[in-house]
């Protein structure tokens, strides 16, 4: 017997779905306008913003994240 699941991931700020980030491995992304590039690492839960309000709110909702300097190895926006 096989069994498949699936799990689809929503974007706690906007409530889009979260897609592939063609990037970067094992990273889903939202990229809405509300709240700029958003990205989530699928391996510990966290997300990355380089938006400290963004960071604030999805502290506030319990979250795990990461507020990143946007001219970093890796460019968010």
């Amino acid at each position: 017997m096989t069994v498949r699941l699936w799990v689809e991931f929503k974007c706690p700020i906007c409530n889009q779905e979260l897609e592939d980030d063609r990037d970067l491995a094992n990273f889903l992304v939202c990229k809405n306008n509300s709240h700029g590039l958003l990205r989530f690492y699928t391996g510990d839960g966290c997300f990355f913003t380089t938006d400290h309000k963004v960071a604030e709110a999805l502290l506030l909702k319990g979250r795990k994240v990461h507020v990143s300097d946007p001219k970093g190895f890796v460019q968010l926006e």
